[in-house]
């Protein structure tokens, strides 16, 4: 059997263990919207870099049209490489994490994480990421090394810095999700994932 028809029928199994699982039809409805994403957007696209949009719409998509209503989380993730810690947005439902976009990324700039689907990881990444709500101390240092540095790795900080701080606003207020959205480039707006899902 070759390695790609393996991690298929590893993944095929993965679903088939979290629906088994699931025992309401909320939980079911949100494992159903993020997986239908990442098949039919994320990955035919190549979609990477697009956890606030993609984030923004499961629970833009959940709350207006499944009357469930999720937790958009900005925070941080860190792949345990180094103290660094990267702005990273994840939907959470009854506690548990739902994250669609940190499998797929650029692997000249980061390691892939797992596709997590309310806390079950359905295909493996490079790496294990910890998740934080906030920078925690040796992130901060990390961040502090980076400043001292100056140059452009300090200015790409403060960059990603403004911009984590104007999502956390936004993820705050819906009439500013749904603007965000809106001024997203054409193919990457609400209607335009929301065309992927049934």
């Amino acid at each position: 059997m070759g390695e790609a028809t393996q991690r298929a029928r590893a993944y095929g199994e993965a679903k088939a263990g979290l629906f088994a699982g699931l025992a309401d039809p909320q939980s079911h409805a949100v494992a159903t919207a993020a997986i239908q994403l990442f098949e039919r957007f994320v990955l035919p696209n190549r979609y990477t870099g697009g956890c606030y949009l993609t984030t923004m719409f499961l629970h833009r998509y959940l709350a207006d049209e499944r009357g469930i209503i999720t937790v958009p989380v900005v925070g941080y993730v860190n792949d345990g490489t180094d103290d660094i810690m990267i702005s990273h947005a994840w939907n959470e439902y009854q506690g548990r994490k739902v994250d669609i976009t940190l499998n797929l990324v650029d692997p000249q700039i980061s390691l892939s994480g797992d596709l997590l689907v309310l806390d079950h990881a359905l295909r493996p990444g490079r790496a294990v990421y910890s998740y934080h709500a906030a920078l925690n101390a040796a992130g901060e240092a990390a961040n502090a090394a980076i400043e001292s540095g100056g140059g452009f790795p300090a200015q790409l900080l403060r960059h990603k810095q403004a911009e984590h701080e104007g999502i956390v606003a936004k993820m705050a207020q819906p009439a500013l999700m749904v603007q965000h959205q809106a001024l997203a480039p054409p193919g990457l707006r609400y209607a335009d994932m929301r065309a992927h899902l049934d």
